[in-house]
């Protein structure tokens, strides 16, 4: 209470001091006023102090608190470092926002907007309201081109369709830029090598026509002294890889030729075939930037250089033709790269003896290696070594060891910076970052329920343009062998058919089709999209024909079997959407969406393998209920062990706000969801319909606060069910139940966690 009354706002404020409350636009043209008001809003210049959950200024608080009363140490960390002076209505500030607000309508084709202003409400709670009249902006009605160059003309013309500017449309700055832009990429991908952006001018004639249409002109001219702008053919390319003063292994030497290009290695072992299939350039072609540019990021990719350079130079000689000479300067990077990672785990783990959920804690250390360019060829062995022990607790499990589950987890990858067996395709993909993945891994686990043993190989395409990754793995094969650890569990599984399928021997043979979306941009100032969409994953379709094709008999347990082992059918897709949508840079908030379906089919057309099922609850989930404590559906009962689905949906919204220097985060968050069966399999309400569904969805809220080092962010969360499918239908709503403080901290969860929950 002494923050709150010791802090009136009102009783420093004055009509000499007012204090900046809000600012607010008001545009009379409010059919468009949506597409401005943003922008707009960031033209002014002073802006109102910092508020926490949209509404408490906490900073300005504190800095009233630290003003107020005898002056001491205390009281200035109040005011400067904790606390945030008040901002003070500034007439010199609200000038300058309204000719910002001006000169940006301007660029949008509003010339003569009016733009009044005028402070409202008391002197503590003051606020600015902008008034706007954006006038009518003058739209294009014509468009001509003068372009002295005929060739040029032509490429000019032949791609007018990307034009950014367009008739009918306002005279926007930014589309002048664009187009400007456009145009200059365009030639200098047409081996303009010298033509350059400052020779592309506007001029608008606003008379001709009246009533705010303009007639546009773009002009491109010659270079000084009227040239004629030259094509430019690429005369050489020499590439070079220096291991810098430091390096033992520098032995100069001179450059061989290798097809296109002369290639110094000067010691470095690498083969030019490499530098073939990543040059994007030739000799005797026409120069491009969009090709120098694809170059210098493939290059960059192979993660061998810490430096390429890449010059490009006009031929002096005296030539029938204009032609430019390359120069690629590489510097190699580290051969070996090692790293230790130790951790600090939590997890939640199911006791399948009990049917009961807790949470575990443990230490966990990585190592991770990487060793380049190993064949010669940019090839890239990586490998990841998990070692993590957990101390599992239960009213049925020993105290004894302490640390009672242990993993141990080795990953090998085999990176190759092209496409195996597609090389055509390589080359035809030159705008994209391509490779190729051969990965292998083991995992053994052993807890207080099972011994766990995973072996699998893989072979996985990427290609990389720009924001958008696709992922292609035509094969992977999986065993896994479980066996139980625990008699009593061992027992009860002889009439669970849940409990057979994980502890069955599974061989998962599998393809899958996937791709990856990322805008966000590297200013941190921007709303993005961030989309995983594994499209489709398919298993046990060759298998399968096989059978089909052969007519192969079925084993003596009634299903067909490779290797001796019982093979898995399924088709899976799963999508997670999430949009970041920036508000300030003390504010914004999360949206995801997490949609996925599992079809068992023919050979398992009862259960998807337990590792390919879905399960919700937890720190990064729904976040008022434990792992692995909901569904299916509506179904619970009392020792039930089943808490997988093969149908999931789950929203979350999340609020995050800054409180303290951008370090100390918190947040506000509703989470909802659940998973269902596909197949009805006996179980009242387990199964996903599309008239009933919305009925069994488990919804939760809560805070949380966040330590954001930059580098690293440390997460605790406080939830409570809203929504509980687990209750009979006229029970579901919990939210009332709450009045009882005993019954609220019952049901309240607190999770912990590293890094942001999406």
């Amino acid at each position: 209470m002494g923050l709150l009354s010791a802090c009136n706002i009102s009783k420093h404020a004055s009509n000499d001091a007012r204090f900046l409350y809000k600012n607010k636009i008001q545009i009379q043209e409010r059919t468009i006023a949506r597409f401005y008001d943003a922008d707009l809003m960031s033209q002014i210049k002073q802006m109102p102090n910092k508020k926490i959950v949209g509404i408490y200024r906490l900073g300005l608080r504190f800095h009233l608190l630290g003003a107020s009363g005898k002056d001491n140490q205390f009281k200035q960390f109040l005011r400067y470092q904790i606390g945030e002076a008040p901002v003070i209505v500034d007439s010199s500030y609200i000038e300058a926002s309204c000719k910002a607000m001006s000169a940006y309508l301007k660029t949008k084709g509003f010339y003569y907007p009016e733009i009044r202003y005028q402070v409202t409400g008391p002197a503590h709670r003051s606020t600015v309201i902008f008034n706007l009249s954006m006038g009518k902006p003058y739209t294009i009605y014509k468009i001509e081109r003068h372009i002295a160059d005929p060739v040029i003309d032509s490429i000019v013309t032949v791609n007018s369709e990307e034009s950014f500017i367009r008739l009918g449309n306002p005279i926007q700055f930014e589309n002048l830029l664009n187009e400007q832009n456009r145009i200059t990429d365009l030639l200098r991908n047409n081996g303009y090598f010298g033509f350059s952006k400052e020779l592309i001018t506007f001029d608008f004639d606003t008379l001709r026509f009246g009533d705010f249409r303009a007639l546009l002109g773009i002009n491109i001219q010659n270079p000084d002294h009227f040239k004629t702008n030259q094509t430019f053919k690429i005369d050489s390319i020499h590439v070079s890889i220096d291991p810098g003063k430091d390096s033992t292994d520098f032995q100069a030497c001179l450059p061989i030729t290798y097809k296109e290009f002369s290639f110094a290695a000067n010691g470095f072992p690498l083969n030019p075939s490499v530098l073939k299939s990543t040059l994007l350039i030739s000799p005797n072609s026409l120069f491009s930037q969009k090709k120098s540019n694809g170059t210098f990021q493939r290059l960059n990719d192979l993660q061998l250089f810490k430096t390429v350079n890449i010059n490009v130079v006009p031929n002096d000689e005296n030539t029938d033709s204009a032609s430019v000479n390359y120069t690629i300067r590489l510097v190699p990077a580290s051969k070996y790269n090692f790293s230790i990672e130790p951790q600090l785990i939590t997890t939640d783990q199911a006791n399948l003896v009990s049917g009961s959920t807790y949470r575990n804690y443990g230490l966990a250390t990585v190592f991770t290696s990487n060793i380049n360019n190993i064949f010669k060829g940019a090839e890239i062995l990586q490998f990841r070594y998990r070692i993590a022990l957990e101390a599992q607790r239960g009213p049925s499990i020993s105290e004894k060891p302490f640390f009672n589950s242990f993993e141990s987890a080795l990953n090998a990858n085999l990176i190759f910076p092209k496409l195996l067996g597609f090389l055509t395709l390589d080359k035809a993909f030159e705008n994209s970052i391509n490779k190729t993945i051969l990965s292998s891994s083991v995992l053994f686990e052993q807890n207080v329920n099972w011994k766990r043993t995973v072996f699998s190989l893989g072979l996985n395409y990427q290609f990389s343009k720009k924001q958008l990754t696709f992922q292609v793995t035509p094969s992977e094969i999986s065993f896994i062998r479980t066996d139980f650890a625990n008699n009593e569990l061992a027992n009860k599984s002889k009439n669970d058919p849940y409990l057979q399928s994980i502890f069955a021997n599974n061989l998962i043979t599998n393809s899958r089709v996937g791709l990856l979306y990322n805008n966000q941009s590297p200013k941190k100032n921007n709303s993005y999209f961030f989309i995983r969409w594994d499209v489709l994953e398919l298993a046990g379709i060759i298998p399968s024909a096989i059978y089909e094709v052969f007519q192969l008999p079925k084993s003596d347990s009634g299903y067909y079997q490779l290797f001796g082992v019982r093979f898995f059918n399924y088709a899976k897709t799963y999508a997670d959407v999430r949009f970041n949508h920036y508000i300030d840079v003390n504010n914004k908030v999360v949206y995801r969406l997490a949609i996925g379906c599992a079809l068992p089919f023919w050979n398992s057309d009862e259960f998807v393998p337990f590792d390919k099922r879905f399960f919700n609850g937890g720190a990064n989930s729904i976040r008022a209920f434990l792992p692995r404590s909901l569904g299916p559906g509506a179904y619970n009962v009392d020792g039930q062990l089943d808490r997988s689905g093969d149908v999931k949906i789950e929203a979350n919204a999340e609020y995050r706000f800054n409180i303290f220097k951008r370090y100390f985060e918190g947040a506000l968050f509703v989470d909802a969801g659940n998973i269902w069966r596909i197949k009805e399999d006996g179980r009242a309400e387990a199964t996903f319909h599309i008239g009933d569904f919305y009925k069994q969805i488990a919804m939760g809220t809560g805070f949380g606060f966040r330590l954001n080092l930059d580098f690293l962010v440390f997460r605790i969360d406080w939830a409570v069910p809203v929504m509980d499918p687990r209750k009979t239908l006229s029970k579901r709503f919990v939210l009332p139940n709450y009045e009882d403080p005993s019954l609220l901290w019952d049901a309240s969860i607190l999770n912990f966690g590293v890094g942001y929950p999406f």
